[in-house]
């Protein structure tokens, strides 16, 4: 279990890593990355993370430091995965650069946990946070970071 354990976080590095400074990826293998990270973490045991207070970046600075690393997406239909022009607007609009943020801050919060209160805290934070948040904004910019290339 410490293995597995050891390279979930591994994945969970990567993969923020990948957000945060692109680290030569397209927006095809980023899809690739968190659709693989999403199917490790919904195999964990369902806990409710035990940590009072949870690290967090503040969101606008994070932001900006994704929209450098990741300039192509922005707002996209969720039904198509498609990019958004000028004169396109659904029902639904999706905003890319919100969704990795999202993400990037609370896989963030599973490292910083990791280090500060253990390796079982980041994975209860993982599974907890995937299941109420982090889960559906993967499922919702992967078709548009796949329609990007």
């Amino acid at each position: 279990m410490e293995l597995e354990t050891a390279v979930m976080l591994a994945h969970v590095r990567r993969v923020h890593a990948a957000l945060l400074e692109r680290e030569g990826c397209t927006p095809g293998e980023l899809a690739d990355l968190l659709e693989g990270l999403r199917r490790e973490v919904q195999a964990l045991p369902f806990n409710i993370p035990d940590a009072d207070t949870l690290p967090r970046e503040e969101y606008h600075d994070l932001r900006a430091r994704i929209a450098g690393a990741w300039p192509e997406p922005g707002f996209y239909n969720p039904a198509t995965g498609r990019a958004l022009g000028h004169c396109d607007l659904p029902a639904e609009i999706g905003d890319a650069l919100d969704d990795l943020t999202d993400l990037a801050l609370d896989l963030g919060t599973a490292l910083a946990l990791a280090d500060t209160d253990g390796a079982a805290a980041a994975l209860a934070w993982l599974r907890w946070s995937h299941d109420s948040h982090w889960g559906d904004h993967v499922q919702d910019v992967t078709p548009h970071l796949r329609w990007l290339g």
